[in-house]
């Protein structure tokens, strides 16, 4: 049995995934248990213990080098954003003992080179704080995925609803302008959040004379009666590139269209063009193109919306959180498996 203290047990943000597997009873099908005793094998360290955005990033990367310098034992970090960035984190990671580094989506090693604005791809360049990094592959050996993503903190969103009458075309229910005051590393984040959103309203107003779209913030649940009601549901980014409207569309039967995720890997490996999605540019430049090319032959994509479905309960599945831990223990050197 393979012991792991978390630092913070009530974080969900950076546990999530682990601890409502764990509420399931499913950790120790897989020979994994969470412990508050100091009798653990690793210690799995929560992101507030390392990072802090308020700060700028040089006062941040020196809080949490002067925090991980008091540990000891095995200890990995668990950066808990959806995001794809490791600002913060790996100017942490990199000066410190921690045997690992987890993130609920990564890119490539590749990728990563590019300075963008606090790291994030799709925020584009020209911030205070526009970061890159050209990482060792040793290094990027080390860089995991945490095996669920913000997706996994609601399991609701594995119960399909029943596909009903479909007399709305396209929903684009989601908050789109980002309140004010929202800090990172010294860079206002709400304007890029705001920018990519938005956009994708403003492309659809240019067709809204043709075709019937909900394009507005709604409360919870008219949301849920207006995805229920709509054959195509649109899902942008926002703080990070996965949002859990990708999966409440697919729950409600709509087809999910959202800006390409050829970028970002996570595991699950969900996020398959033409096979659980129909991707658009994230620009939405081709956004109404696509949508008119769907709606005049929508039977013709219904094998999408069937086959996420199916691939939204068995993909997240929070038995495969477990044995995706259990693999990643059963291949650590020195690791003896059960």
């Amino acid at each position: 049995m393979i012991k792991i203290k978390l630092t913070n047990p009530q974080n969900m943000k950076c546990f999530g995934g682990l601890l409502i597997t764990n509420h399931y009873g499913l950790l120790s099908d897989y020979s994994i248990e969470l412990t508050n005793s100091d009798d653990y094998d690793y210690e799995f360290v929560d992101m507030d213990k390392f990072i802090k955005k308020g700060l700028l990033i040089e006062e941040s990367a020196k809080y949490g080098i002067e925090n991980m310098s008091k540990k000891t034992g095995d200890y990995f970090l668990f950066h808990g954003g959806g995001a794809t960035d490791l600002l913060g984190a790996y100017d942490v990671f990199t000066e410190c003992d921690a045997s690992f580094l987890f993130k609920k989506a990564l890119m490539t090693r590749l990728d990563y080179k590019e300075k963008t604005v606090l790291n994030k791809w799709w925020f584009g360049k020209g911030s205070t704080c526009d970061a890159g990094y050209d990482i060792p592959q040793d290094v990027y050996d080390r860089i995991k995925l945490t095996g669920y993503t913000v997706c996994h903190n609601w399991p609701h969103m594995q119960n399909l609803q029943p596909i009903g009458e479909k007399d709305i075309d396209v929903c684009a229910v989601y908050m789109a302008v980002h309140p004010p005051g929202d800090y990172n590393y010294g860079v206002e984040t709400g304007q890029y959040y705001t920018r990519h959103r938005q956009g994708g309203w403003n492309e659809l107003e240019k067709i809204s004379d043709k075709y019937n779209i909900v394009a507005q913030k709604l409360s919870p649940e008219v949301t849920q009666n207006v995805m229920q009601r709509s054959k195509i549901g649109i899902s942008p980014y926002g703080q990070c590139e996965v949002c859990y409207r990708d999966l409440e569309i697919i729950q409600w039967g709509g087809l999910l269209i959202k800006p390409d995720m050829s970028k970002v890997l996570t595991e699950p490996d969900f996020y398959k063009p033409m096979e659980t999605y129909v991707p658009v540019k994230p620009d939405w430049s081709d956004l109404n193109e696509t949508i008119e090319k769907i709606l005049a032959n929508f039977k013709d994509y219904e094998y999408i919306i069937d086959n996420s479905r199916k691939k939204l309960v068995e993909m997240f599945s929070y038995h495969n959180v477990g044995k995706y831990w259990y693999d990643f223990f059963a291949n650590l050197s020195g690791v003896e498996n059960e």
